[in-house]
C-alpha cells in the first residue's frame, strides 16, 4: 500500500467513529430524555409536565389527601328520577292528521284530557259502516218479526221465518263487528252513543292523556301526519319521583325495603324530605361492586324536580366503626371511561396521573380505597385540563410510533 492510499483509509475509519459517535443507540435514550426534561405539556409514563403560564391559565389548585373516619352506607348522594311507573308516552292509535291541539309543554292535564284532534278518513269510514250496519241490522229484524207473525198466523212458511231470522242475527253480527272496530280505533262509548242517536258521524278523534300529570315532551304540530306507532307527548306523574343510589356489595345487608330514608336537595337549602327504600337490586355490578337501591320519595308540591341533586341518610344504618380512609375532594376525581383518575402534584411544575378505587361520598369528599396515600398532594381545581394534557400527549406517542 502507498502513502497516500494508507493515508486516505485512515481518514475513512476515523470519518466513521465520529458518525457512529453521532447517530449510534447509546446516545437515542438521551436524545428521548432531553424532550421532556421540563418543557411544556410533557408527559412520560403519566406524568404531565405544564409552563407556570399553564398552570396560571389553567387556574390549578390542590389539596392535601386526608385521614378521615370511614364512610358507609350511612350517607350517600343522587340524583333524583322520575318514577318509571309514572310516565306515559302517548299517541294516536289511528293513522291521521293532527287538527287540533290542546296541551303543550309545561301544561298540567288530568287523566282522559284531550291533549290532541286527529281527523284520519280511516275513523271516518269506519263510522260510515257503522251506521250502515245499524240500519241493515233494524231493516232484517224488522223482517224477521214479521215473517214470525205471518207463520204464527198461518200465512207464510216455517222456512220463510227461519231464513229471516237467520239473516237478522247475520246483520246484527256485522253490526257488533263494526262497533269493536270502533272501539279498536279508540273511539270512546260516549261518542258511540252519539253516533247511534244521530246517525252522523265525523272523522275525527281526540287523543286522551292516559294519567294525571305534566306535560314534559310534545313533538306533535298541527298539520303533521301521525301513524299509530309514534310518539306524541311525554307525560310525567311527579306527585312521586324515584332516587336510585349505588350501594356497595359491603353495605348491601343494611338496607332492605321498607326502610325509611332522610333526603335534603342542593337546590332547596335546609328542607328535608322523607320517603322509603322501595327495592334493592339483585345484580351486582361487576366493575362498580354495587346494587342499585331505588327509593320512593313522596313529591305532592312538585318541588323535587328531575336531575336534581341529593343527599340520602339511611336510618337505622351505620356510620362505621370508626374506621380511618383516605379522602380527597370530590371534585379531584375525573372519569376515564370505567376508570378514575387523581392527579398528583409530584414538583412545582409536574403531575402524575393516578388510577384510583373510589368508595362513597360524603359532604363534598370522596374516599379512596386504593391508589392516594394521606398527605399526598392532588390537584382539584384544574384536574380536568390536565387529564386533557394526558390525552393529547397519549394521542402523540401513539402518532411517534
Amino acid at each position: 500500500m502507498t502513502t497516500s492510499n494508507a493515508l486516505v483509509a485512515g481518514l475513512c475509519v476515523v470519518w466513521m467513529g465520529v458518525g457512529a459517535v453521532a447517530c449510534g443507540k447509546p446516545d437515542a435514550p438521551a436524545e428521548k430524555n432531553e424532550g421532556h426534561s421540563g418543557e411544556a405539556g410533557g408527559h412520560q409514563e403519566g406524568l404531565v409536565r405544564l409552563s407556570a403560564e399553564q398552570i396560571r391559565a389553567a387556574a390549578i389548585s390542590t389539596a392535601k389527601a386526608e385521614l378521615r373516619a370511614e364512610v358507609s352506607l350511612h350517607e350517600a348522594t343522587a340524583q333524583i328520577e322520575a318514577a318509571g311507573d309514572r310516565q306515559a308516552r302517548v299517541g294516536s292509535r289511528i293513522a291521521g292528521r293532527i287538527v287540533g291541539l290542546r296541551a303543550g309543554v309545561g301544561d298540567r292535564v288530568a287523566r282522559g284530557a284531550t291533549l290532541a284532534v286527529i281527523d284520519s278518513p280511516e275513523l271516518g269510514r269506519a263510522k260510515a259502516d257503522y251506521i250502515s250496519a245499524m240500519a241493515l241490522e233494524r231493516v232484517a229484524r224488522e223482517g224477521a218479526e214479521r215473517e214470525r207473525k205471518l207463520f204464527e198466523r198461518k200465512i207464510s212458511s216455517e222456512k220463510d221465518w227461519r231464513e229471516a231470522e237467520a239473516a237478522a242475527i247475520k246483520a246484527a253480527a256485522d253490526k257488533d263487528a263494526a262497533e269493536n272496530r270502533l272501539h279498536a280505533l279508540g273511539t270512546p262509548d260516549a261518542e258511540l252513543a252519539r253516533v247511534r242517536r244521530e246517525a252522523h258521524y265525523s272523522s275525527t278523534l281526540a287523543v286522551p292523556a292516559p294519567i294525571s300529570g305534566v306535560v314534559v315532551e310534545r313533538s306533535a304540530t298541527l298539520g303533521q301526519m301521525v301513524e299509530p306507532a309514534e310518539a306524541l307527548f311525554l307525560l310525567m306523574d311527579l306527585s312521586q319521583v324515584w332516587i336510585l343510589v349505588d350501594v356497595y356489595e359491603r353495605d348491601i345487608a343494611q338496607v332492605h325495603p321498607g326502610q325509611n330514608v332522610r333526603v335534603k336537595v342542593t337546590a332547596l337549602g335546609t328542607e328535608e324530605f322523607t320517603g322509603k327504600v322501595h327495592s334493592v337490586g339483585s345484580v351486582i355490578e361487576t366493575k362498580t361492586r354495587t346494587a342499585k337501591v331505588r327509593i320512593v320519595l313522596p313529591n305532592p308540591n312538585g318541588a323535587l324536580r328531575p336531575g336534581m341533586f341529593a343527599t340520602v341518610v339511611f336510618e337505622g344504618s351505620t356510620a362505621g366503626p370508626g374506621k380511618q380512609a383516605v379522602f380527597v375532594p370530590s371534585e379531584a376525581v375525573q372519569r376515564d371511561g370505567d376508570k378514575h383518575l387523581v392527579f398528583v402534584q409530584k414538583g412545582p411544575t409536574e403531575f402524575q396521573a393516578r388510577e384510583v378505587v373510589v368508595g362513597h361520598e360524603s359532604e363534598g369528599w370522596l374516599e379512596i380505597e386504593k391508589g392516594i396515600s394521606a398527605g399526598e398532594t392532588v390537584v382539584t381545581t384544574g384536574s380536568f385540563v390536565l387529564k386533557s394534557e394526558l390525552k393529547k400527549g397519549e394521542l402523540g406517542e401513539g402518532d411517534e410510533h
